[in-house]
């Protein structure tokens, strides 16, 4: 079975990663500059919540793009500014799409024990350096807060809990060989105890320890309904799907209208649903699964090209698509989404630690 590209767990609405610097208030500011071809400072040390600017002094327009894939700003034009507030502590290692293998920058975000989320990255050789290692290799959490796992090497990797209570599956790497970003997993931690853990590609050279703490054990409030819509509209170019992520409440309808020359579809990968192949102006919908969780869907006519992801979101799950924000250009401004969270902990379940993340293997 061809599985998802990503898919995200998160407690009661804890956004994880990165969130737009629109929805925080009062949080701390820091500033960094973007020149041809360096990021200035290469390394940058905040507190969890801070927003970070980039601002391109430079000639060219770059962007700032986590090789976690979790947050892209897209192209900043020279004289323009980009955005994005790092909410769960850890180290995110970033680069610009537009010059990958020359602009490198690392953003290491301070946090402690009573984090919500937390970040873990895999490292390996394709980083100038590094080795095969977790970083960090000993994190303590709070019981109900969410790990967050990105690759942001060129191999794959998993993060195995050594007692089998958990595991991400497969986070692939980005394209050739980590030249580009990867991806991530998460996993909600649910029980306290210490839990070794190990890359199952990797077992010998690659290995840390969980320590999950006693959290807040009061009950949950009770569940409300969908905060997502009922109906979302996807636009059909070529080759894209714009935008390339939405949320919907289970069951919703998703609208397409191909807007571009030649013939689109669109086809979820896992789950029954397929439209017919439309012409320039075609309109068509997809009834979303009634299942929470993250779903992938392609335009089968150019698969290689058109890939999108809908997530349908459960009851007490706050929308997963934030924006990194960019402005400050000619244009005014643009921003890009970026898929941060998903499914509900408490609809897994209640198994423990639970994850399931994976990429198509083979396509």
């Amino acid at each position: 079975m061809r599985v998802l590209r990503a898919v995200f767990a998160l407690t009661l609405l804890v956004l994880i990663g990165v969130a737009p610097a629109s929805a925080q208030s009062g949080g701390a500011a820091a500033a960094a500059k973007i020149v041809d071809f360096n990021f200035e400072p290469g390394r940058l040390e905040v507190d969890a919540g801070t927003t970070v600017t980039w601002t391109n002094s430079g000639s060219r327009p770059h962007t700032v793009t986590d090789r976690g894939g979790t947050f892209d700003t897209d192209p900043i034009a020279p004289g323009a500014k980009g955005s994005t507030t790092f909410t769960a502590p850890g180290t995110y290692a970033y680069f610009c799409r537009i010059n990958p293998s020359k602009m490198n920058g690392v953003v290491v975000v301070k946090g402690d024990d009573n984090a919500r989320a937390t970040r873990v990255q895999a490292l390996d050789p394709a980083r100038e350096g590094e080795t095969l290692r977790f970083d960090p290799a000993a994190i303590t959490v709070k019981a109900g807060s969410t790990l967050l796992f990105a690759n942001v090497g060129g191999k794959p990797h998993t993060l195995t809990a050594d007692d089998g209570s958990f595991d991400t599956g497969v986070v692939t790497p980005g394209a050739e060989g980590g030249r580009f970003a990867g991806s991530n997993a998460s996993v909600v931690l649910n029980k306290a105890g210490v839990f070794p853990f190990h890359c199952e590609v990797h077992p010998a050279a690659m290995k840390g320890t969980i320590t999950v703490v006693a959290g807040n054990d009061a009950a949950p409030p009770p569940a409300a309904a969908s905060a997502a819509p009922r109906a979302v509209t996807v636009e059909m170019g070529d080759l894209f799907f714009k935008p390339p992520q939405v949320s919907v409440a289970p069951g919703g309808t998703i609208n397409f209208v191909n807007k571009g020359q030649a013939p689109h579809d669109a086809k979820f990968d896992d789950v029954p649903g397929q439209t017919a192949t439309l012409k320039n102006g075609g309109k068509a919908s997809l009834t979303a699964p009634e299942k929470p969780g993250s779903y992938s869907y392609l335009c089968t006519i150019h698969a290689a090209k058109m890939r999108a992801v809908v997530v349908v979101l459960g009851q007490n799950v706050a929308a997963p698509v934030v924006q990194a924000a960019v402005g400050g250009g000619p244009s005014g401004g643009i921003s890009t989404f970026v898929l941060v969270t998903a499914i509900l902990a408490s609809f897994l379940g209640g198994a423990g630690v639970t994850a399931f993340v994976r990429r198509p293997t083979g396509s």
